[in-house]
């Protein structure tokens, strides 16, 4: 005998649940869920007779390590690190030597075997397939002169670099180009084709008269000592704003130079916030990928002083997902002079010429200090940043083709507040000459998160993921027939294999706690019906073997109208919190 204890969600949070994940508004928000239950009056009596623990207290550390003559050092075992959070030394849990790029494998004669086209399993000639994600920033960049350039190297590299078996997804910041994991050549040069229509092309609204950088404004909004971002605001209104002979235009022209600092500071923090959010969530829902995972970021980068908490968080989130994050600055081979679309302004007086002056150096710092968040996703997630050069297919090629190794370490923090303070990391090699690369530090959560909020998360990202989840296998199959209203009535049928699951031993039985979401969507991504299952497994020996052997369905009914649906459906399981989906398109009739 096993024992199968089944919950039944109601559809009102289901609807609850595709209005928060389908609106922009509602990222940093987290409806409430309300419930039917469909429980005998037993289970409702008595709590679920074990639990599920997420750690959240693992730290996880990725470190390239190098020799005098920048080759990767691969031979380290645990006992030549030591780490450090806050100054006290630590154990380390857990240690292992990766690689950025899939490892080929050869035949006893040297030849390399093939490369097979299916994704997320393993293939013969490669320890893992690869997924990468092309993430163009459109919310932040300066110009959107520097989109085509980025474009046309992300089609280079398609058309001439992407090896079979290569997965390779497309997605802006803004949202409006998320275009799956795909290895079809033809079909991602088309999307390619396309993005440019489909990315958003209002750059950061800026006033050209005072014209700022980012820096500048953020200088004089946070009145910072630098007196220089002000000095030559201010100048510069009073020229272009012909306040010359007005009585008190410093005055003014301050005032002036002020308002518009703060409207392009409060922007660009917008604008900022919403891609780091972006990044994160889609960082997020690769996690639950078998694959080599990596990220491409094309950026001509942001200022992260404000934002120091969720750039950590978009490190957190790739570290704990496995995913590699690559940074490409699209300005290419950066210059300080002027662009000829850029208004300059010429003092009058030998004093205002001499402020005036200043500005080049204003536009250097600038462009540095936007740089340095793509180094620190790239560095601190093991991944390259690649910058100064124009030719930006090369940068793509260079990341693609990087075969360099990092270490990757856990440890245990002994800070367990959820108090969103940041820990200093360090790590120490024992063997002298050598170089280690890796985060200086983390912020601890701001709060802690529930299993059931987490629960939440997972599903949310695993429905919107660029791909189907490979933890665990599934199935989708459907029937339909028509009922007296016009309606159909849908059967959807899943087959979930649990092989590979790892189940609670306790009592003789084997326990775990599997979720299931089944989620139908009309044509334009409308959410139409759906239904969330809860199955507690208590199994004997005998069940589980059987279930071993033949995994586990669960049939969802749901009425819809005659048309064309998308069909997604995703499992979880509690324990490891592994998870699996699959996506279908039907039509009915």
């Amino acid at each position: 005998m096993f024992q199968v204890r089944p919950f039944h969600y109601g559809k009102t949070w289901l609807a609850m649940l595709f209005a928060f994940v389908f609106s922009a508004a509602s990222m940093a928000a987290e409806q409430d869920r309300k419930e039917e239950t469909q429980k005998s009056s037993k289970d409702t009596q008595k709590p679920s007779s074990f639990t599920f623990k997420v750690p959240v207290d693992v730290v996880v550390v990725n470190a390239t390590v190098t020799d005098k003559q920048g080759n990767s050092v691969k031979d380290l075992t645990v006992d030549d690190f030591k780490v450090y959070e806050d100054g006290k030394l630590l154990p380390i849990h857990t240690f292992a030597l990766e690689s950025y790029k899939a490892e080929q494998i050869t035949d006893k004669n040297g030849k390399v075997a093939d490369r097979g086209t299916s994704p997320g399993r393993e293939e013969p000639g490669f320890t893992q397939a690869r997924f990468l994600s092309l993430f163009i920033d459109d919310l932040t960049v300066s110009s959107i002169e520097l989109f085509p350039q980025a474009i046309g190297a992300m089609q280079k590299f398609v058309s001439e670099d992407l090896g079979p078996g290569d997965q390779v997804a497309i997605l802006s910041g803004s949202g409006r180009a998320q275009y799956p994991f795909s290895g079809d050549k033809a079909q991602l040069l088309n999307e390619l084709t396309d993005l440019y229509k489909k990315i958003n092309v209002s750059s950061v609204l800026k006033k050209d008269c005072p014209e700022m950088t980012d820096l500048q404004a953020q200088n004089i909004r946070e009145n910072t000592p630098d007196s220089r971002s002000l000095e030559v605001a201010v100048i510069e209104t009073i020229i272009c704003q012909h306040l010359d002979n007005e009585p008190n235009s410093s005055q003014i022209a301050t005032n002036m130079a002020r308002s518009t600092a703060a409207f392009q500071y409060e922007e660009t923090q917008y604008r900022n916030r919403t891609l780091l959010a972006s990044l994160r969530q889609h960082i997020r829902s690769l996690k639950h990928f078998e694959a080599k995972k990596s990220v491409i970021l094309f950026s001509d980068g942001f200022l992260s002083e404000q934002l120091r908490y969720e750039l950590q968080e978009v490190v957190d989130m790739a570290l704990r997902a496995g995913v590699i994050v690559n940074t490409i600055d699209i300005r290419g081979l950066f210059t300080a002079q002027y662009r000829a679309s850029d208004r300059v302004m010429v003092g009058n007086t030998v004093a205002s010429q001499a402020v005036l002056s200043q500005k080049p150096m204003l536009r250097i710092e600038d462009a540095m200090r936007q740089a340095d968040p793509l180094a620190q996703l790239a560095n601190e997630t093991g991944g390259l940043f690649f910058k100064d050069n124009n030719d930006l297919h090369a940068g793509i090629q260079k990341i693609s083709d990087n075969q360099s190794f990092y270490y990757v370490l856990t440890y245990a923090s002994p800070a367990a507040k959820s108090d969103g303070r940041y820990h200093k990391i360090k790590l120490e090699i024992s063997r002298p000459g050598l170089r280690v690369n890796h985060r200086k530090g983390y912020y601890a959560p701001k709060e802690q998160i529930s299993f059931e909020r987490r629960k939440k998360e997972d599903i949310m990202e695993a429905l919107q993921a660029p791909g189907n989840l490979n933890e665990i296998p599934m199935q989708l199959s459907y029937n339909y027939f028509q009922l007296e209203d016009a309606k159909y009535q849908l059967a959807l049928l899943t087959r979930v294999n649990i092989r590979g699951l790892q189940f609670l031993e306790e009592d003789a039985r084997h326990k775990n706690l599997i979720h299931l979401v089944v989620v139908a969507f009309d044509e334009n991504d409308r959410y139409v019906d759906g239904l969330e299952k809860s199955m507690e497994l208590n199994l004997t020996d005998p069940s589980y073997a059987a279930m071993l052997d033949y995994g586990f369905t669960s049939k969802v009914d749901i009425k819809v109208p005659p048309g064309r649906y998308k069909i997604r459906a995703v499992v979880r399981e509690s324990n490891r919190t592994k998870m699996g989906s699959i996506k279908k398109t039907i039509e009915v009739p």
